[in-house]
């Protein structure tokens, strides 16, 4: 069964037996999470099963590549994208560590939950802003819980302009505090409307909401696997460049459509 959205595909798929399938390329960052059974990535490559409970991460690329499924049961997110897929290979990537892969069940399982709750008939806006936010939602959570190279090696932003490659870069090195518009012009030794320009053209989001979702990714992600006895909202909020309180706890129930303090009390 599929739901879509503007920025995203979700399938939820039951496939019994042994089944291969093949394609040409990956267009897409596809998130995996199987529920059931087992899949491989590759004709051969045991290495790359996921089985019951797994997430995995599948990268856009210009090759050939084949899925098998045994008695599979999975959610497939396809986030979608306007951009050729690169000429590197499709990567299979693994989550981060554990607490990456619970958090990447939470979202997957969410935005599942939200899709289902089709309020486009009754209030077309509500229902553009909320697949907007569960689209950031999922970038920010693929970006965050998975290796930023691929399983050769290689950079999984290596096929972005130089300049925003190095923008990306400055602000994984400086997400706990805020970054301006004319940090990433200096460190990508470009223009800020050229930063501008290259974030719209290959994210499609501002550098400003690009910063704003993986902060709020970070700390969403610390609140889900932190003790209530340990955390604090605040001193979360804090850590990932929030300095007003009030202010992350309206950015993140707007994101995530519930307040901080619920997520750290689950």
């Amino acid at each position: 069964m599929r739901r879509s959205a503007p920025g995203f595909h979700l399938d939820r798929i039951e496939h019994p037996g042994d089944a291969t399938l093949s394609v040409d390329e990956i267009r897409d960052d596809v998130l995996l999470w199987v529920q059931e059974g087992e899949v491989r990535f590759g004709e051969h490559a045991e290495a790359g099963a996921a089985a019951g409970g797994d997430v995995r991460l599948l990268t856009p690329g210009a090759r050939p590549v084949s899925l098998r499924t045994v008695d599979a049961r999975m959610t497939v997110v396809h986030l979608r994208t306007a951009l050729p897929p690169p000429p590197s290979p499709p990567a299979w990537l693994l989550p981060l560590t554990a607490a990456s892969a619970d958090v990447v069940r939470r979202t997957v399982s969410y935005v599942s939950e939200m899709v289902d709750l089709d309020a486009s008939a009754d209030h077309p806006a509500a229902a553009d802003s909320l697949t907007d936010a569960l689209t950031r939602l999922l970038r920010a959570t693929a970006l965050t819980g998975f290796p930023a190279t691929s399983g050769d090696g290689s950079d999984r932003a290596g096929s972005f302009p130089k300049a925003l490659q190095a923008a990306l870069a400055y602000i994984d090195a400086n997400l706990g505090r805020r970054v301006t518009l004319s940090e990433l012009a200096g460190a990508a030794f470009t223009t800020p409307r050229t930063v501008q320009y290259l974030f719209r053209r290959y994210l499609d989001v501002t550098p400003t909401a690009y910063v704003r979702q993986v902060r709020l990714a970070a700390a969403r992600q610390e609140l889900l696997t932190a003790h209530r006895s340990e955390a604090t909202v605040t001193a979360t909020a804090a850590k990932w460049g929030f300095g007003h309180t009030g202010r992350f706890a309206v950015l993140y129930r707007q994101t995530y459509g519930e307040s901080p303090h619920q997520t750290l009390g689950r």
